[in-house]
């Protein structure tokens, strides 16, 4: 979005810039040309712009790889979604249709293992507990119930492009719960 009001500012100027410094002394023809020329690269910058948002949206609307900010990692998300700052401390929310989860850099306060995961959750009662090795990591899934029903807990943790990340929400569906797995198996550099 930067890049573009930029641009339209770039073109502006251009445009506009001979046309209020022509005096007497130029020649009617050869402002109209600059005018011209001026006008011509206007239209190209929005038309540029307006190319270049039709693109994000097409993209956003089909869903695929969206970047997870500073980390420099991409994450694959349904048609829909968005990645924004985490509400509540670092790292960034993965939003969209059925998903909703946080990707942070891990701490030195992160579970490192699934037995460590399994422990840190203990409290929670955990039931249906499934627990992952992957190459990179692990992801424990598991529910609860709780005052509002049940609830579908991803913790994941992987090592993706030099970092190590933390994956996590607390859902309350359970295809909430299978595609933030699945997001969280996604990270790729």
């Amino acid at each position: 979005m930067m890049k573009k009001t930029r641009a339209l500012s770039m073109a502006l100027g251009l445009a506009l810039g001979p046309l209020v410094g022509c005096g007497g002394a130029e020649d009617e023809a050869e402002a109209e040309a600059q005018a011209e020329e001026m006008a011509n690269a206007l239209g190209e910058a929005l038309q540029g712009a307006a190319d270049e948002a039709a693109a994000e949206a097409e993209a956003e609307a089909a869903g695929g790889d969206l970047a997870l900010g500073s980390l420099g990692l991409q994450i694959e998300a349904p048609a829909g979604s968005a990645v924004r700052d985490a509400i509540v401390g670092d790292g960034y929310m993965v939003q969209g249709p059925g998903l909703v989860m946080t990707v942070a850099e891990a701490t030195d306060s992160d579970p490192a293992d699934l037995a460590a995961a399994k422990e840190a959750h203990d409290m929670y009662t955990p039931q249906n507990v499934n627990e992952e090795e992957l190459e990179d990591g692990y992801i424990l899934t598991f529910t609860n119930s709780g005052g509002m029903g049940d609830n579908y807990w991803v913790v994941g943790r992987r090592e993706v492009g030099g970092k190590v990340v933390m994956c996590k929400t607390t859902a309350s569906q359970e295809a909430q719960q299978t595609a933030a797995v699945a997001a969280c198996k996604s990270i790729h550099g």
